[in-house]
C-alpha cells in the first residue's frame, strides 16, 4: 500500500467517524429548551385536586420543542397552594425514550417573577405513541392572588 493510499484511507475513516459523531451525538437525555405563555385563562371553583375552593386555569397551545411535541397542556392553581398540569406529548424520533420536561414561573402583572414550580416529567415517549399525563404539584399560596400568567419553560 503506498503513502498515498494509507492518507486517503487515514481520511476515510475520519470522515467516517466525524459523521458517526455528528449524526448520534444528541442522546435522549440532552435538552432543547423552550418558553411559552399560555393561550387562554380562567378562574373557576369547585372539586378537584383540592377539595373544592377557588382555582384559576390556563391552557397552552400546540407546542414543539426539539423532537417532542405538547398539546392541550393544562395548568391550574389553588388557592391553597397545590397545583395540576395535565397535557398530551409525544416524540418524533428518540433512539433511547424522550421526556417532556415542563416548569412553570409564576408572573404577577408587571410580569415579575414571584415563583418558579418544580418541574413535572411526562412519562418516557417512544416515537409516534402520544401519552396523556397528569402531576400534582405545590406552589406558595401567598402569590395566588396576584398571579396572571404562568409562562411555560420545557425541554426535551
Amino acid at each position: 500500500m503506498t503513502a498515498l493510499q494509507r492518507a486517503a484511507r487515514a481520511m476515510v475513516t475520519t470522515v467516517a467517524a466525524l459523521t458517526t459523531a455528528l449524526v448520534f451525538h444528541t442522546p435522549a437525555s440532552a435538552a432543547v429548551s423552550d418558553v411559552t405563555n399560555p393561550a387562554t385563562s380562567g378562574v373557576a371553583s369547585g372539586q378537584g385536586f383540592a377539595a373544592g375552593g377557588a382555582y384559576k386555569w390556563w391552557t397552552y397551545g400546540d407546542w414543539k420543542v426539539g423532537d417532542c411535541h405538547q398539546t392541550g397542556g393544562h395548568l391550574r392553581l389553588y388557592e391553597d397552594g397545590k397545583l395540576t398540569f395535565s397535557a398530551r406529548t409525544w416524540t418524533d424520533f428518540t433512539m433511547s425514550g424522550d421526556v417532556w420536561h415542563a416548569r412553570f414561573q409564576l408572573k404577577n402583572a408587571a410580569g415579575n417573577i414571584m415563583f418558579t414550580t418544580a418541574t413535572y416529567d411526562s412519562p418516557t415517549m417512544w416515537a409516534s405513541k402520544k401519552h396523556d399525563w397528569e402531576r400534582q404539584g405545590t406552589f406558595e399560596p401567598g402569590v395566588y392572588n396576584a398571579t396572571v400568567t404562568p409562562t411555560q419553560w420545557a425541554s426535551c
